[in-house]
Formats: C-alpha cells, structure tokens, sequence
C-alpha cells in the first residue's frame, strides 16, 4: 500500500483559516459605532431638555392659576397692574381692567349698564421665566371676574 502523504495547506490557505479582521475593517466599525452613539445621546439629551421644559411651564401654569385665584382675596380687584418675583426665579404680572363687551350696543343699553353695581373685570395673568437653554418662555392666563363698580 502506498504511503499516505498528507499535504500541508499552503500559506493563502493558511491565512484564511484564521482570517480576522482587518485593522481597516475596525476603524470602520468604530466610526460607525461613535457616530451612531452621538446621534443616541443627542436624542437622549433632548428629550431630558423637552421634560425640563414641560416641568418649568407645569410650574408656572401652577403659578398664574394661584395668582388668579388670589384676585379678590389676596390682591384687590381693582383696576391696575402687580408684578413680583417667586423664589425660584419665576417672575409674574397681573392686570387687571374693566371688561369692555366686543358685541355693538346702542346708548340706551349703555346707560342702563351703568346703573349695576357689579362689573366683569378682565384679569391676565402672565408668569415668565428662563429655561436652560435661556430662552425667555411665558403662560398667560385670560379670565374673568365679577366685581363691584367703581
């Protein structure tokens, strides 16, 4: 019986037995990798900047409701303006001013209204503040009020 020679792989096929990757093949990869990493936290950090934003016009919807509901009680209803500073850096403003009715009348209609004790005041409240991206932001808030006549 013959010898049975066995043949080595030559040394192409050698490499591509343990082929790996290439050092080219890794830095490709690794750009790609960090790309897409930025473009993550890019995503991430915007979505924590749009929650700190809803939280701050949260609080400062809070604010001009507190505001409002102090009219009458707190603060006169009368004709005029008041501002002022929360603590946390908030800043509001109040005015309020006799409610003319947008609807046309005649001079009779006028003159009886103003046999009435009562009157509807228009309040708006603006609270103001800045966000960190130090954009100046504001909620105003419109409502109406009954009052005496002055």
């Amino acid at each position: 019986m013959p010898p049975v020679v066995k043949s080595r792989p030559s040394c192409a096929q050698g490499r591509r037995a343990q082929a790996g990757f290439s050092l080219l093949e890794i830095l490709v990869a690794f750009t790609l990798f960090a790309l897409a990493m930025a473009v993550l936290m890019q995503i991430f950090s915007r979505g924590v900047n749009g929650a700190s934003v809803a939280d701050h016009y949260a609080r400062a919807t809070m604010y001009a409701e507190s505001k409002q509901a102090g009219v009458g009680s707190e603060m006169p209803l009368k004709e005029g303006v008041s501002s002022g500073k929360f603590e946390d850096g908030f800043a509001w403003q109040v005015l309020i001013r006799a409610y003319v009715d947008p609807a046309p009348r005649d001079q009779q209609s006028l003159d009886f209204e103003k046999q009435y004790f009562a009157q509807l005041y228009e309040i708006e409240t603006t609270v103001s503040f800045a966000t960190d991206d130090s954009q100046p932001r504001n909620v105003k808030l419109v409502t109406l009020q009954l009052g005496p006549r002055t």
